[in-house]
């Protein structure tokens, strides 16, 4: 059913359709595109905050009146969108500095730009890590150019390739057993530590020092720009604010059919609040066991952070439709696999889940109608068969994927103390 030939077809037709759409949407004069949205709705937030940090007013980065003030100032007198709960930290600010420099439409031109560059050098880091899809680089780049994970971000107008460039940057840091680097790249998810909760949980239970003392060394030099730039008044309240949306994620949650994570499918199912909490939280500690099992494989590094990137879409109290870009690593990686093992059992299965998590973006239209998060449904069992593929993938090696470095480290000595004694045997 799925072959090449199809998928080419069917990427090629959805490529144009979605570019099209997408580009007769927004272009308009003005700021508002022909259905009635203001451009790049989320971007509002980041070039309010490199505003506010351009004109020194470090200080009214976590004031809600001071971002509606300083956007109908800076973008449109009757701008009436604003962070009611401004959430990144100061150092995003910083970031955004140069960008609030140009007029708000040149500026998320360029904002969406970088986003797509990002995302770009995202799918080629991981396809040319995948071995399987090396004959398939056209077909890669069609799909990637399609994809609706990728037009949701474009719609939002969302930083979140550069959690997926993080992610893959901590792919190819693990694949060459540098485990510091991989922490160093992790650690800056700090700007959005929800997107590296479940990874910090494995890297504790599996002891994995360099990669934790690494991710330690990026949370303090980030830390150390944000108190820079700002002042400890400030940060306490960027605190407050990570604080009162720890509690209650649904005061950024405007609309709870964008939310495909596990405590989303929950809140649209329970009416609840403590009843949603109950089942998150359970939830969650299923999640957490399966990302530790998958961790203490011998599977490859690509299927276990595949894996993780699942779980940590699923775990995340608060992930939103454009987040869902982080599918993106898994996608291809999982592709990778189904092309070279094709008669595989599970095969039928995983590449109709794969298919499903490719459009998951438009489940949040069928959760508007049937209050049910398909989305979480797909990703949840797809979490499940990869669990059953990555043990049976880690059968085929004795040793724990925990143990290698230790028995790396031991082989190296052996090998060097053996030399030593050849040597000294020489010279008698």
């Amino acid at each position: 059913m799925f072959t090449p030939r199809r998928i080419r077809l069917w990427g090629t037709g959805l490529l144009v359709l979605s570019w099209f759409v997408y580009v007769y949407t927004i272009a308009v004069p003005g700021l508002v595109d022909r259905i009635g949205r203001f451009k790049g709705t989320d971007y509002i937030q980041f070039y309010v905050m490199g505003s506010l940090m351009l004109d020194g007013r470090s200080d009214a980065l976590y004031d809600a009146d001071a971002h509606l003030q300083e956007g109908r100032r800076r973008i449109d007198p009757g701008l009436t969108l604003y962070a009611a709960h401004p959430n990144y930290p100061p150092q995003v600010a910083l970031a955004f500095t140069p960008l609030a420099h140009l007029p708000y439409g040149w500026s998320l031109a360029v904002f969406l730009a970088l986003m797509a560059c990002c995302y770009g050098a995202s799918v080629w880091m991981i396809w040319r890590r995948c071995p399987g899809l090396q004959r398939h680089g056209a077909l890669v780049g069609v799909l990637a150019a399609a994809s609706p994970l990728f037009f949701a971000l474009l719609r939002y107008g969302q930083a979140s390739a550069v959690a997926l460039l993080i992610w893959c940057l901590v792919l190819a840091a693990l694949g060459r057993n540098r485990s510091f680097l991989a922490g160093l790249a992790i650690g800056c998810l700090a700007y959005k530590p929800q997107l590296g909760m479940v990874f910090a949980v494995v890297m504790i239970a599996a002891r994995e020092w360099r990669v934790i003392a690494g991710a330690v060394t990026a949370l303090a030099a980030q830390l150390a720009i944000a108190w820079w730039a700002t002042d400890a008044p400030t940060m306490g309240r960027y605190a407050g604010q990570l604080w009162t949306l720890m509690r209650d994620p649904t005061l950024v949650q405007i609309y709870p059919s964008e939310v495909h994570s596990l405590r989303g499918f929950f809140q649209l199912l329970l009416p609840s609040h403590p009843a949603v909490t109950v089942c998150y939280l359970a939830a969650l500690a299923v999640a957490l066991y399966l990302a530790a099992r998958c961790w203490f494989t011998a599977a490859p590094a690509g299927l276990r952070v595949a894996q993780l990137v699942v779980l940590t879409v699923l775990s995340s109290p608060h992930l939103l439709t454009y987040d869902l870009v982080l599918l993106t690593l898994p996608l291809l990686v999982f592709a990778d696999w189904i092309v070279r093992h094709p008669d595989h059992a599970a095969g039928p299965a995983v590449r109709l889940l794969s298919v499903l998590m490719y459009f998951a973006p438009f489940s949040a239209n069928l959760a508007r109608l049937v209050p049910i998060q398909l989305s979480v449904l797909v990703l949840a069992a797809t979490a499940w068969y990869w669990d059953q593929i990555i043990s049976e993938e880690s059968r085929h090696s004795c040793v724990p994927a925990t143990e290698w470095g230790s028995i790396q480290r031991r082989y190296i000595h052996t090998l060097a103390m053996n030399r030593n004694s050849e040597a000294i045997t020489s010279t008698k």
